[in-house]
């Protein structure tokens, strides 16, 4: 038998992958909050999109800036996941809160969050309104993974990656 789901519909499209996306502010302060909410949208070109609420200060960085990265973690970070997803960056360092270390990104100015297995750098190509949210497309300027990890196109299953269910439910490959 089939239930109506009235509310909280995004939830029959769980899980989904969870990931650290950072931003940089114009003055070069970095930020970075957790996500699950990204998809491919184009092979050619390489198009995502990543979906942030149009209050969260990542989102006015990245219509500033016009850039993000997508950094895949391993449950290695549950930790520091929980805290850049309760904390805004707007008024704390949600890296020295979660221990998080960055390095430079290769093409753009949003940093590479230390410890991931996987990394897309994106520049914005087009922001649309999405109620509560903006869609932000990016072009994928580069993306590397470890290829510990990631063998013949695809996450190994030792990888490690958590996955968002609904609420406070987390799962991972193990």
């Amino acid at each position: 038998m089939l239930k109506e789901i009235k509310s909280d519909i995004y939830h029959l499209l769980h899980p989904k992958m969870i990931f650290l996306l950072t931003s940089i502010s114009k003055d070069s302060k970095p930020n970075v909050m957790t996500c699950a909410w990204a998809t491919p949208v184009s092979e050619e070109p390489p198009i995502v999109i990543v979906c942030v609420e149009k209050s969260a200060y990542t989102a006015e960085l990245i219509r500033q800036t016009k850039e993000f990265v997508i950094n895949i973690p391993t449950k290695q970070l549950l930790k520091a996941l929980w805290i850049c997803g309760k904390t805004s960056g707007r008024n704390s360092d949600k890296f020295k809160k979660s221990g998080l270390k960055i390095n430079d990104a290769k093409r753009v100015k949003a940093p590479l969050i230390e410890g991931c297995i996987g990394y897309i750098e994106c520049k914005l190509w087009k922001t649309v309104e999405a109620g509560e949210c903006y869609a932000f497309f990016g072009n994928v300027l580069h993306a590397e993974a470890d290829e510990k990890y990631f063998k013949k196109d695809a996450w190994t299953k030792t990888s490690g990656i958590p996955f968002h269910l609904s609420g406070a439910k987390i799962v991972y490959f193990k």
